[in-house]
């Protein structure tokens, strides 16, 4: 499964975040079943995967905190994707 996301710098914080491109719901109780997780509200999770904590928005978007590897985040993005994606 191809999924179309784009990936880009915030524009409010030092982060990346992934967005999908057509809408989406990512279901959370999936993905905390899967990855180590570090908080959990009903709109978001924060995940740690390879040690990077990733924000996992209910509406698709992904935002990555302190990293800097795009090719490790597009792998990381598509994976979370396909695995949570309603």
């Amino acid at each position: 499964m191809n999924i179309k996301f784009s990936l880009g710098k915030c524009k409010t914080r030092a982060a990346y975040s992934a967005k999908l491109q057509q809408k989406g719901k990512l279901d959370l109780i999936k993905i905390k079943n899967k990855y180590t997780l570090i908080l959990e509200t009903p709109l978001l999770l924060i995940i740690k995967l390879n040690n990077i904590e990733i924000i996992v928005h209910s509406h698709g978007e992904l935002i990555f905190k302190r990293c800097s590897d795009l090719e490790w985040m597009e792998k990381a993005a598509q994976e979370i994707y396909e695995m949570g994606l309603k």
